[in-house]
């Protein structure tokens, strides 16, 4: 006499294939839920802009006197996009090089900077413009 064939599936096998499929899906969810860096991206470029075009208005009114009101008014706008760009980028978390390279780039608009572009060393922004150029893959001054 043959025995029927056993179709069932044992509990430990269907068990195993439940938590296979489970742990492949892990790396998809994982890399789903990491954020982007959209939001630090466009604050960042905000900020970029105001600190370019207050260079522009200085190197265009830097030996004038008495700046007209509209150009301080200007000025002014600029930089409280500016100062507002830095409170916002250090408010939000970098998840990607993109996102810490653009983070560094603002952070060195906020730096007092010597003639040639450094920060003097002994001096308390130093380490902090030393990594922002390890971030930015600066090594020429």
């Amino acid at each position: 006499m043959t025995q029927p064939a056993n179709t069932a599936v044992s509990r430990r096998t269907a068990l195993a294939g439940v938590f296979a499929l489970a742990g492949s899906a892990i790396p998809a969810l994982a890399a789903a839920a990491v954020p982007d860096d959209a939001e630090l991206l466009r604050v960042v470029q905000s900020g970029l802009e105001a600190d370019t075009a207050i260079c522009q208005l200085s190197e265009a009114w830097g030996d004038t006197v008495y700046m007209p009101p509209h150009v301080e008014a200007q000025e002014c706008a600029l930089l409280d996009v500016l100062s507002g760009s830095w409170d916002d980028a250090g408010s939000l978390q970098a998840h990607t090089l993109a996102g810490l390279q653009a983070k560094a780039r603002l952070a060195l608009t906020a730096m007092l900077l010597n003639r040639n572009g450094t920060v003097s060393p002994g001096s308390s922004n130093y380490l902090a413009w030393s990594l922002c150029r390890d971030l930015l893959g600066i090594t020429q001054i």
